[in-house]
């Protein structure tokens, strides 16, 4: 049952802005709940179909593109690209180091805030002009890098990717398909380098339908927050969160 429930965490928190790597590691402690590495990367994979499905017209037009040599969609491959090879550097050169700090609720705590600050800011940025197509390669970069910096638990990674691209001044419908597009090699990345440890049961396949399902109704969820400016109702909940994990553990 537990698996179940963390499917369904998963699936919801993989793309708000509220961190799941942060939830998975609260509820685990809450419950007692001895965390797996392989059963989280299937979980990982479970919501790389979600986003996949997701933004298919998107994929589909990209490898359109490519196949006519569209110098315009050949210059957003390169760019997105750029913004996901910082955090594949830091995700094989810190694994250990980010392993350990996964334990820590009280350093979840503290990301959690960061993640808050930033959702709060970003509701702000209103009048952005930029197509994700647009973007500069220093601009990918920079995105790339808080993609990177959404690796420490607590800080979310679509929060991130998303104050970024919002902050550099891109307009809200791109930053969220810009944010998922350069989600997809992470994602399938974090899934399929454990996939073969699984332990197999009802229940973790269970887990992940339901994160596959709830990562389909979270993507729709925040595509529509960023849209109508609703981002600050993720920065009080990523907030009370933090304050409750301080208090509570």
């Amino acid at each position: 049952m537990s698996e179940i429930i963390l499917g369904i965490i998963q699936g919801f928190t993989e793309f708000l802005p509220v961190s799941s790597s942060g939830h998975l590691t609260i509820f685990s402690e809450f419950i007692s709940f001895e965390q797996d590495p392989s059963f989280f990367a299937l979980l990982h994979l479970a919501t790389f179909f979600a986003v996949f499905i997701f933004v298919f017209k998107e994929i589909k037009d990209i490898l359109i593109g490519i196949f006519k040599l569209d110098s315009e969609i050949l210059s957003l491959v390169f760019k997105l690209i750029v913004s996901t090879v910082p955090a594949v550097l830091a995700g094989f050169l810190l694994e250990d180091f980010f392993k350990n700090m996964f334990n820590s609720v009280d350093m979840v705590a503290t990301f959690l805030i960061i993640t808050s600050i930033m959702m709060f800011l970003s509701d702000f940025f209103n009048n952005n002009q930029k197509d994700m197509k647009n973007i500069s390669y220093k601009t990918a970069l920079i995105i790339g890098l808080f993609q990177a910096f959404a690796i420490l638990p607590g800080i979310s990674r679509s929060g991130a990717t998303l104050f970024a691209a919002l902050m550099l001044g891109m307009t809200k419908k791109s930053a969220v398909k810009y944010s998922f597009l350069m989600s997809l090699p992470v994602t399938f990345g974090a899934g399929i380098l454990e996939i073969g440890k699984v332990d197999m049961s009802l229940n973790v396949i269970f887990g992940a339908i339901v994160a596959f399902l709830s990562g389909l109704i979270g993507l729709v969820l925040v595509k529509k927050s960023v849209i109508n400016g609703k981002l600050k109702i993720f920065s009080l909940y990523t907030l009370v969160l933090a304050i409750f994990t301080y208090i509570y553990f």
